[in-house]
């Protein structure tokens, strides 16, 4: 139902409809299509109160059918004691004034991730406790029909919060795939742990095949805290990581054959974490992000 509301705010009493009232946890028919939002809306957008959202305004960029991440950090204040409520929203029109569709939504302790079908499955935040400050979520196999601007919108009576990603999608015309899936590794301290990375090459790219793995940090997995094991030109080296030295190993003699995989002897609970495979073939690449979870002994 649409509403006349009065917002004392941008210096005036501001009377406008809102289309659409979110958030939203029994949507209105129509609330997931395109509503447009009008003037005093967008002077909101952005709006803080006690609600912070600490990631800035940014371009994410990533390959055609990889996972894509949109950060959204946020921090709340004591005064904000309403229900806790996020949507992120696909923006469109020549000043992001239109939401073309709500993706997904946290609201009263429940997610709702199938308003749009397009990213219906692909969709998901990025954590399970989404309260502890942590609003970012992630796309799987993006495609470039995803590329447009996201809005992450934080609220929690009387803050709200929101900010904008631009999100672009890079098609390529190559033959690199990775064809494992992201997956978390459980291995016990002490054995072997075995990290996969399987991939298929295609006839276009002629050059020659660079194999890299590297652990992540920080957040997101922005960071590459270190680089263990690369292949080069038919080479493999991997002394760069004194900790690694001795214990890092492709597991296949043939990496052209199109397995990248690698194993780490005698794992320490020091060893767990986020690690990535990249292979770069010609003009292509592509990479796939694996988790260790060493298991101490008892």
């Amino acid at each position: 139902m649409a509403l006349l509301e009065e917002v004392h705010h941008c210096g005036q009493a501001l009377r406008y409809q809102k289309i659409c009232t979110l958030p939203v946890c029994s949507l209105p028919p129509g609330c997931g299509s395109k509503f447009e939002l009008s003037g005093p809306e967008r002077c909101l957008s952005g709006f803080t109160g006690g609600v912070s959202i600490t990631t800035p305004e940014q371009t994410v960029q990533e390959a055609q059918g990889e996972t894509a991440h949109l950060p959204c950090m946020f921090t709340l204040s004591p005064e904000d004691q309403g229900p806790l409520y996020i949507e992120w929203l696909w923006l469109s029109g020549p000043i992001n004034e239109v939401v073309d569709h709500v993706i997904i939504l946290y609201s009263v302790d429940k997610i709702y991730s199938d308003y749009y079908y397009d990213l219906k499955g692909r969709v998901h935040f990025t954590t399970n406790d989404v309260a502890s400050g942590d609003a970012s979520i992630k796309i799987r196999t993006v495609r470039p029909s995803d590329s447009g601007t996201y809005q992450c919108r934080v609220k929690k009576a009387p803050g709200v919060a929101s900010k904008n990603i631009q999100l672009t999608v890079v098609s390529f015309t190559g033959g690199v795939s990775i064809t494992t899936p992201e997956q978390t590794v459980q291995e016990a301290q002490g054995e072997t742990a075995h990290l996969p990375c399987m991939f298929t090459l295609s006839p276009e790219d002629q050059g020659p095949l660079h194999v890299e793995w590297l652990r992540l940090s920080g957040p997101n997995n922005e960071v590459v805290n270190r680089m263990f094991i690369i292949s080069l030109a038919d080479k493999i080296y991997d002394g760069f990581y004194q900790d690694m030295k001795g214990r890092v190993k492709f597991t296949s003699n043939d990496l052209r054959s199109g397995d990248a995989s690698i194993n780490i002897t005698n794992v320490q609970l020091s060893d767990a974490g986020t690690y990535q495979c990249e292979v770069f073939h010609g003009a292509s690449a592509a990479k796939r992000a694996i988790q260790l979870t060493v298991v101490g002994k008892e």
